[in-house]
Parts: C-alpha cells; sequence; structure tokens
C-alpha cells in the first residue's frame, strides 16, 4: 500500500503536496509539516525524514500529528519504520510514534487523546520512562500505545515491548494487527524490534462492527502526555526512514 525511502524528496522542509507524492495523499495543509524536513545523512540511509522536537514543550504543536488514508482498507495490516532519536536525545516521561489505526468510514475519527470511542481503534507507539510508568526502565521503553472498545485506561493501554530504545541508534519496528470477528476476543496483535518478535496476542478486541477496519496511518510524532513532566529539557529529533504499509 505504501513504500517510500523519501529519497525522491528535496533536501529541507517537506511541504504536503511533496510528501502526496512520495508517500501517500494526505488531507493535511502545509502547517503539519512545520516540525518535519529532509535531510540527506548518508551512511546507508540517504534521505530520511526528521522531525524537530522543541525543548520545554510537549504535545501535537510540538512535532508532527496527522492522519494518512490507506487506499485499501483490509482486516489485516502491518506497519515497518525505521526510526533513530538523536544521540544526546532526552527521554522525559514519553511521547508518541506511528502506527496504524481504523474507522467506521461513517465517523472517520480514529480515538485518541483520551477520547475513546465503540467505532473506532487506534495503534500507535510510544516511548515511556519510569516518570510515567514504575515499569518503564531504564528510560526509553517501547510500547504499543492501544486505543478500542475494550481499552481499559483512559488514554489507552500500554502493551509492553520489554526492549529500549537507544540513543542514536537505528532500530527497525514493525506492528501486525489482524481485526477480531465483532462480538469476539480474537483479533491479532503483533510486534517486532529488530527483528525480535516483541508481542504476540491473539485476543485483541479492535471493532464491535464489521464496518470498522484498518484504513489510516496515524502519523505522530511528539512529546507527550499531557503535562510539562513530558517535556524534553532541550531540543531534540527524531528520524525516519523506509517506510512500509503492507495487508500483512
Amino acid at each position: 500500500m505504501i513504500d517510500s525511502d523519501f529519497n525522491r524528496m528535496d533536501n529541507g522542509p517537506v511541504t504536503g503536496n511533496e510528501w502526496d507524492a512520495a508517500v501517500a495523499p494526505t488531507p493535511a495543509g502545509d502547517s503539519a509539516f512545520r516540525q518535519m524536513k529532509v535531510v540527506d545523512v548518508g551512511a546507508g540511509h540517504g534521505k530520511v525524514i526528521r522531525t524537530s522536537l522543541k525543548g520545554f514543550t510537549f504535545g501535537t504543536a510540538n512535532g508532527a500529528a496527522f492522519t494518512i488514508p490507506l487506499s485499501d482498507a483490509g482486516d489485516k495490516a502491518c506497519i515497518t519504520y525505521q526510526v533513530r532519536f538523536d544521540a544526546s536525545f532526552d527521554w522525559s516521561d514519553g511521547g508518541k510514534l506511528p502506527g496504524l489505526q481504523g474507522t467506521n468510514p461513517l465517523s472517520g475519527t480514529a480515538p485518541a487523546g483520551g477520547a475513546r470511542q465503540s467505532d473506532g481503534w487506534s495503534g500507535r507507539m510510544m516511548w515511556v520512562g519510569p516518570g510515567a510508568y514504575s515499569w518503564a526502565k531504564p528510560t526509553n521503553m517501547a510500547v504499543s500505545y492501544m486505543y478500542g472498545p475494550a481499552q481499559t485506561a483512559g488514554y489507552g493501554d500500554n502493551v509492553r515491548w520489554e526492549r529500549a530504545f537507544q540513543p542514536g541508534v537505528w532500530h527497525t519496528v514493525k506492528q501486525c494487527y489482524t481485526m477480531n470477528t465483532p462480538g469476539r476476543a480474537d483479533g491479532v496483535l503483533e510486534a517486532w524490534m529488530d527483528g525480535v518478535k516483541t508481542v504476540d496476542n491473539t485476543a485483541w478486541v479492535y471493532r464491535l462492527s464489521n464496518k470498522v477496519h484498518v484504513n489510516q496511518i496515524g502519523w505522530s510524532v511528539f512529546r507527550g502526555g499531557n503535562t510539562l513532566d513530558w517535556a524534553g529539557a532541550r531540543d531534540g529529533y527524531i528520524d525516519i526512514d523506509n517506510l512500509l504499509v503492507t495487508k500483512g
């Protein structure tokens, strides 16, 4: 469905038209990309998408947060990409990374930000630290951050990967989502980091209706959380390369 290494994009600030051509048509204005730029990092990666995160700020205004519709919605899909945090990254309490999500076409909005709903789900990633969750040690643990009709936490459920990101290191992350049969807890959530399977849940509930599928990317790269504990003490950046979305 989507396969982009960003090498066709020009170095410098990302524009909506350029993103649409290189990745997928995205109903977001240029302001959604204001903290994203294309940088040629060489070393086998070439051009990557770099999102800048300002110090002492958090939330969707500090980074990137928009939805990318998928052209071929279905009941199973996977997202894979490579991600690197800068070498002196301040992990703070944590933040968001991209994942897939699904909606009822009549509503069109996937749940996030504490706004849970019965006719949609989302499955982004996060990095989290012990300031937010005592189990998230040392400071930068990976989780699947899940919203859906069966979630137990008000702001999404954290499915632990039990693996940590390292500063200045490229990691390959992958998540696969297989929709459940409505009325049954038989959905599948799978995840891998650097080729190691970290999540294998075969009893997930994504939906209550067969009108809900996998039909969007939730492109989220920002700090937060909703308090200053999630803000970094200095500027930083996150690089993403080799975005791949497949039907499973």
